[in-house]
């Protein structure tokens, strides 16, 4: 740009009156300052300090590129992904129906495992036509899982109490069931994919 600046004001002829002097030698070092400047912007991403002084005149914008946009897109998604999943997996249960006895410690083991390999086959599933089914029942779960943390509340109060543990056994029982429901809808969800398929061909 900056030879292309120079070559075309070489060729033109502005003499027509005469200029004070020095003058040309002012707008040469002008000319090549702003040539030098366009050179580095086209180079570098202009990261303005904050100067708290400045008007909104004066301000410049920082701009990005679609390559940085894209992967700070992707990283958040990645995050948003992962945060989600730890919010619907079961926590181990710290005074749960492990401390009544043995046994409760071995059916809570078993139900905790069974949530837990029911909702990795939902996530196995996810694709835009189960997105919603898979949406509905982790919000669901996590109803569920706010009813288990009071249950557990009344528990620390009431351990001895028999309907408290059967209010937590029911309360894993109906999360084992979302989740074995939702995975029945998505099976028939493609099974009627698969027919409506068919019938198309």
């Amino acid at each position: 740009m900056k030879k292309d600046m120079k070559e075309w004001f070489a060729e033109q002829d502005f003499n027509t009156e005469s200029l004070p002097s020095g003058h040309r030698n002012r707008f040469l070092d002008k000319r090549d300052a702003i040539c030098d400047m366009e050179e580095l912007k086209d180079k570098i991403v202009p990261l303005v300090p904050v100067n708290f002084n400045q008007t909104t005149e004066d301000k410049k914008v920082i701009t990005l590129t679609p390559w940085f946009k894209w992967s700070l897109a992707v990283g958040l998604a990645v995050l948003i992904g992962f945060s989600g999943l730890n919010l619907v997996t079961p926590s181990p249960a710290d005074s749960g129906l492990s401390s009544v006895s043995p046994q409760m410690a071995q059916a809570e083991d078993f139900f905790t495992n069974t949530i837990r390999q029911e909702l990795e086959k939902l996530n196995k599933e996810q694709s835009p036509d189960t997105e919603r089914i898979i949406a509905d029942t982790k919000m669901a779960l996590n109803k569920l899982e706010v009813g288990y943390t009071s249950i557990k509340a009344d528990f620390k109060i009431n351990n001895d109490s028999k309907t408290v543990i059967a209010a937590m056994i029911q309360n894993f029982q109906n999360r084992i069931d979302l989740l074995e429901l939702a995975l029945e809808q998505i099976e028939q969800l493609k099974n009627f994919k698969e027919q409506e398929n068919e019938h198309i061909i």
